[in-house]
């Protein structure tokens, strides 16, 4: 089993690095797709690192929808950014110095985002915990699909009113 690739609410590129790389965790079904992103990338002994930062970026993504700044997330990502030169390119992109791995490079395109402020616009569904993007014009959306968890959520509190009567 692949992780879902064909997800609605794509980030723009780089940004949908970082989203992959928070979804190489299937929370709602317990699949974990890190083990093979990093033996594709060839960073095999790297599972504690990267588990790490994943958990970290996506505990920092759910702030986005509005719960409180994990101030250990923060922490966390600041220690695998301590370990990183940051250099701004000629476009403004923050990029890795020199000598980074595919760790590094999420930590640099996290921070970009941070900067350019798309990051604000990565989130976490609320009924999966599956990372996308919100495109809404006033940055409203909670779920990663209407048609999915949306549906899913609508209808569970329909059928908990119907009972109610």
């Amino acid at each position: 089993m692949s992780p879902r690739y064909d997800v609605p609410k794509a980030a723009p590129e780089p940004l949908r690095q970082v989203q992959l790389f928070v979804n190489s965790a299937d929370v709602e079904n317990g699949v974990d797709w890190l083990p093979g992103w990093l033996a594709e990338r060839g960073l095999d002994g790297e599972l504690d690192r990267a588990r790490g930062l994943r958990e970290a970026l996506r505990l920092l993504v759910l702030a986005n929808n509005g719960r409180p700044r994990d101030e250990h997330a923060v922490a966390h990502v600041n220690e695998a950014a301590a370990r990183v030169a940051l250099r701004l390119d000629a476009g403004g992109a923050v990029r890795v110095a020199s000598g980074g791995d595919a760790i590094d490079e999420i930590v640099a395109t996290a921070f970009g985002a941070m900067i350019d402020g798309t990051w604000e616009r990565l989130k976490a569904c609320r009924n999966c915990r599956w990372s996308f993007y919100d495109y809404s014009p006033n940055r409203s959306a909670t779920w990663c699909s209407m048609q999915l968890c949306g549906n899913r959520k609508k209808t569970r509190a329909y059928r908990r009113r119907k009972a109610a009567r």
